[in-house]
């Protein structure tokens, strides 16, 4: 299979925006790479009709994107997905996400799955994203944040992934709050020391978001460490 798994320390670390970056290198790189967020709760009505806002940020990369395939289910209650969906009468077929993963892979290069949420959310009773992630079967990119707390989430993170015995290609941290490069530095230092996970670089924060996603050559030092992994799974 070919492609990444994008998960988080928690709830708003940035997955969407990795993800997009990483859409927008990997698309620039040549190829054919497709987005796919399988659920997305916050559902947001939007002319008239229910949107992803994950899948409306992939579209400032891809304005084709064909949303119908980029996500399969929209829950409107901004919570976990299972007490969403238990709120709203939804049953997931997991299958079904399965299948349509599938046959992502097989349409194109490259498929980026964005998860919600955290390692260990419900996505029902007996189900959690770790689950996914194991019978995707894809290597992980975990997200967290760059400042002060990430150490404990991203180690725990990276331990549970471990204790399911999922492959984690490397973290990116992202600057969600004022920046303190000595914290950050330590950070990187410690995370990889105590997870022996490559820590493979920190997204600023970004002013402007659209001009960094039209330019992903500014984070090359961070995205250019997967080519070779990308390039090895799609032989």
């Amino acid at each position: 299979m070919a492609g990444y798994f994008i998960t988080g320390t928690d709830t708003d670390v940035g997955k969407t925006v990795v993800t997009s970056l990483l859409l927008s290198h990997f698309k620039n790189a040549g190829g054919s790479v497709f987005p796919y967020k399988p659920i997305q709760s916050g559902a947001i009505l939007d002319d008239g009709k229910l949107q992803a806002p994950d899948v409306q940020m992939y579209q400032r990369v891809l304005p084709q994107l064909h949303t119908e395939k980029a996500c399969t289910y929209l829950l409107t209650k901004a919570s976990s997905p299972h007490l969403a969906a238990r709120e709203e009468n939804v049953t997931f077929d997991i299958d079904g996400i399965l299948k349509n993963t599938a046959n992502l892979e097989a349409q194109h290069d490259l498929v980026l799955v964005e998860g919600a949420g955290g390692v260990v959310v419900p996505i029902q009773d007996d189900y959690c994203m770790i689950d996914l992630m194991n019978d995707l079967k894809l290597p992980v990119i975990l997200v967290g944040r760059a400042g002060l707390g990430t150490i404990n989430h991203t180690v725990l993170s990276v331990m549970a992934l471990k204790s399911a015995y999922i492959p984690i290609e490397g973290i990116i941290l992202n600057a969600t709050q004022t920046r303190d490069e000595s914290i950050e530095k330590d950070n990187i230092e410690v995370i990889e020391q105590l997870t022996g996970i490559p820590v493979l670089g920190i997204i600023p924060r970004l002013e402007n978001l659209d001009e960094a996603l039209q330019n992903p050559q500014h984070f090359q030092s961070i995205f250019q460490q997967l080519n070779q992994t990308k390039e090895d799974m799609m032989r």
